[in-house]
């Protein structure tokens, strides 16, 4: 297919990778978040040994300039990038999943991994939950940390792909736009994936390792 336009939601430095590819190929390129995150008060539970964390952004909302685990503590976290954001404050990652974009894949190793210890996890208000979900409810402390907003706004522009990096974020779009049908959708992981197809649309590549790298092997293979 001859991709003209691609629509991604989501404008972090991580995407810059998604930029230059899309200079060199003369690919119009939109990006822009659909949705934006508030800090809401929050304490701290003594009672934890893991701590997970499902994105860089969990993280953030959490970890203050005196953060620091016990010595009985350790981090564990959704995938790699997220291991490299938190790796790149300081910190020690002892658990992180091999294909972010299958969460129950990795609920299972993380479960197996964990034991009999309780985890604490840091989270939007509007978490999917798809760790947790598989833990025993002794042994999960969900704690919210930021909620997730919805900030639409009204496209004009069809592109020929859609790359939606969460549900939240698919949500939010579709409020006020509609996609075209010959246009192809990618999807950062089985979660969003799901939640797309659930609003009665298609996904045509959904991303296994939630990656900018792997997003731009997919697209490399589409031109």
């Amino acid at each position: 297919m001859k991709i003209r336009s691609i629509f991604l939601s989501s404008n972090s430095d991580s995407s810059l990778p998604i930029v230059d590819f899309c200079n060199k190929n003369g690919i119009l390129l939109a990006r822009r978040s659909f949705i934006s995150f508030q800090q809401v008060p929050f304490e701290v539970p003594g009672e934890w040994e893991v701590i997970f964390f499902s994105s860089p952004r969990s993280f953030d909302f959490f970890a203050s300039d005196d953060f620091s685990p016990e010595s009985n503590q350790q981090i564990a976290c959704i995938g790699s990038e997220t291991k490299n954001h938190i790796e790149s404050k300081g910190y020690v990652v002892s658990f992180f999943g091999e294909n972010a974009g299958n969460p129950k894949e990795i609920a299972v190793k993380f479960k197996e991994w964990l034991g009999s210890r309780r985890a604490l996890f840091p989270q939007s208000a509007r978490s999917n939950k798809s760790i947790e979900v598989e833990l025993p409810e002794a042994q999960k402390i969900p704690l919210v940390v930021y909620e997730t907003v919805e900030d639409p706004i009204l496209f004009r522009t069809a592109f020929s792909i859609y790359i939606f990096t969460s549900p939240s974020n698919y949500l939010s779009f579709i409020s006020l736009n509609t996609i075209p049908n010959e246009a192809k959708i990618l999807a950062w992981g089985t979660t969003t994936a799901q939640v797309i197809v659930n609003s009665g649309k298609s996904v045509d590549f959904i991303l296994e390792t939630s990656t900018y790298s792997e997003l731009h092997r997919i697209l490399l293979k589409l031109i």
